[in-house]
């Protein structure tokens, strides 16, 4: 496939590794606010027709360049991933080197372990020619971790402007320091979160205590942009009556390190009269199975339900619970203001929406005040009315997506038209975080 030409259209390319599946409905992966973040904003940029848009994506088997909604999608570093989908397949069933059936596949082996060898002990040679090549004028990484880390270190090399749009909280954690090489809970040497946040040319956060963050653990300022969701004045008149609704609702990943589903299991133990639906994506298949065993009777478990069906749920629910320990602004927030869900929050609450502006409701990390939050909101219709109103209107005011689609812009096209960034001197480049 041929991709677009961008003709004299200034170029940005957004690098979000598991956005893909929200364009290509035959890729079926757990996706999460990150990923439906990210493609909104790349859908409002190209359809301004002042861009040229192009993601940067994980590899799914599909093909190295697709085309979809007039975006194009490039497989990170292809030539290196098409070695890798021979190789690492095997070597991730043999630990210490890939079975041979001499076959067509095995005969490739003999110059794609070399192939991807040298990559690997000489990373600043290599990688940075995928950027060389597509030469955008900006590129934007969404989430601090190990690939937007290397991606800002490539562009770093070659004097191509980089933004970095924080996700969670987690992603400005105080410990990521120069030489800390213990890895975060997903397995990031620390010093990589840090090498991100002080090299990219801009950083974009999704609230104000961000912000605070960055400036108190790294010396730098951002851009405030809010997530962005399609909200409009006449979402209420398409709001299911409250009687009509059936249940308590969670959505999220199998995940005990930050989600917690199972205090939400334990929540719908503890209320046998109500009903409970929980969709939890397979990122931890320990986690999963934990959950289907202990699942009680009230509650219906969910693995994986396509991201446009997640309305439907969200227009049935009576509640939605959150059990996380942090987040950056959760997407699942805005989507119950569209549709009308009053929010329970174990402890997140993002710049105070829900205990300052009257969006919902925080029990400040007590599982008994989340209990009593939600009985008395599935028994109240009035108090449930009220506060998924408050929280349509803030929602309303703050994050809908036109104008968060003309910040993201506004932040774009002010750093292409600006000056270039320095370039490190040639004996930097001989490493790849130089």
């Amino acid at each position: 496939m041929k991709a677009q030409d961008s003709g004299s259209a200034p170029s940005v390319c957004l690098v979000c590794g598991h956005v893909y599946p929200l364009f290509d409905a035959n890729v079926r992966i757990p996706i999460g606010g990150m990923e439906t973040r990210a493609a909104l904003f790349g859908r409002g940029l190209a359809a301004t027709n002042r861009w040229y848009v192009s993601f940067v994506v994980s590899d799914f088997g599909q093909p190295f360049l697709t085309r979809h909604e007039d975006i194009d999608f490039r497989v990170y570093q292809p030539v290196y991933r098409r070695a890798g989908r021979n190789v690492f397949p095997r070597l991730r069933k043999r630990r210490w080197f890939p079975a041979l059936n001499l076959d067509q596949s095995d005969l490739k082996l003999l110059w794609q372990i070399p192939l991807i060898a040298t990559w690997l002990m000489f990373p600043a040679l290599f990688f940075p020619g995928f950027w060389r090549a597509l030469k955008p004028d900006v590129v934007c990484c969404f989430g601090n971790n190990a690939i937007t880390a290397e991606v800002i270190a490539d562009c770093h090399h070659l004097g191509i402007r980089t933004i970095l749009c924080i996700a969670s909280d987690k992603d400005l954690s105080s410990d990521y320091r120069p030489g800390n090489r213990q890895p975060n809970h997903y397995g990031m040497p620390k010093w990589k979160g840090h090498y991100a946040l002080t090299h990219a040319d801009r950083i974009v956060v999704q609230t104000a205590s961000q912000r605070e963050a960055l400036k108190r653990h790294f010396g730098r300022d951002a851009m405030l942009i809010r997530n962005p969701v399609h909200a409009s004045p006449d979402d209420p008149q398409r709001w299911l009556p409250r009687r009509q609704r059936e249940f308590v609702l969670w959505v999220g990943r199998a995940d005990d390190f930050n989600k917690r589903p199972m205090l939400f299991l334990e929540l719908a133990r503890d209320c046998p009269d109500l009903e409970f639906v929980l969709i939890a994506s397979r990122t931890d298949e320990a986690a999963f199975l934990a959950l289907e065993q202990a699942r009680p009777a009230n509650m219906r478990l969910l693995d994986h339900v396509p991201p446009h069906e997640i309305w439907n749920h969200l227009r049935r629910a009576r509640v939605f619970v959150n059990t996380s320990k942090f987040e950056g602004f959760p997407n699942t927030f805005l989507q119950s203001a569209v549709m009308g869900v009053p929010i329970v929050s174990l402890e997140v609450d993002p710049d105070g929406m829900l205990s300052r502006h009257g969006c919902g409701i925080c029990a400040t990390g007590d599982t008994r005040t989340m209990r009593e939050a939600v009985v008395k909101l599935c028994a109240d219709s009035v108090r449930a009315d009220a506060l998924a109103a408050a929280c349509h209107r803030y929602v309303l005011e703050r994050h809908e997506a036109g104008g968060r689609i003309v910040e993201l812009e506004t932040c774009i096209a002010d750093l292409a038209t600006g000056p270039e960034p320095e370039r490190p001197h040639w004996w930097a480049q001989l490493s790849r975080f130089a």
